[in-house]
């Protein structure tokens, strides 16, 4: 575990622009998102796969990524969402630790494929993003 990426974020060991944080959860900003706005939500606990967590833990993760959702809707004023959550490598599971993607979808932002192509976005482009959607879930920097 002390490989994790995700482990290093939910201990702020790594760099990562932070949107939401409570007891149990930490929603982000993914550093290559398919859209501006991509957010991953993940369990502070370490879980290779949402098989791996007791349901309560698993209710308590979907209602803070439905929460986060609306925030990423309303902030990136997108057409859509795509929540998006695998498990296992035959899944394109990459970072062994359970969590859900977020990603606003506009109309036409996928020519040929079912996802656009990841964006390379500046850490200021990204942390102006996750304002945004701090302001839509209506916390200030105190909450976090």
């Amino acid at each position: 575990m002390n490989l994790c990426v995700f482990c290093k974020i939910v201990n702020h060991e790594a760099d990562a622009v932070t949107v939401y944080e409570d007891e149990e959860t930490v929603a982000f900003m993914d550093k290559e998102p398919f859209n501006l706005g991509h957010t991953l939500v993940t369990p502070k606990k370490h879980y290779k796969f949402i098989t791996d967590m007791p349901e309560n833990e698993v209710c308590s993760l979907f209602k803070v990524v439905s929460r986060v959702a609306k925030a990423v809707l309303k902030a990136t004023r997108s057409d859509g969402l795509n929540l998006g959550q695998s498990n296992g490598e035959a899944a394109s599971q990459q970072i062994f630790h359970v969590h859900v993607h977020i990603i606003p979808r506009f109309k036409g932002d996928a020519e040929d494929s079912m996802f656009p192509p990841r964006k390379q976005p500046s850490l200021e482009e990204l942390k102006e993003s996750g304002r945004r959607i701090q302001d839509a879930l209506g916390l200030t920097k105190s909450e976090l």
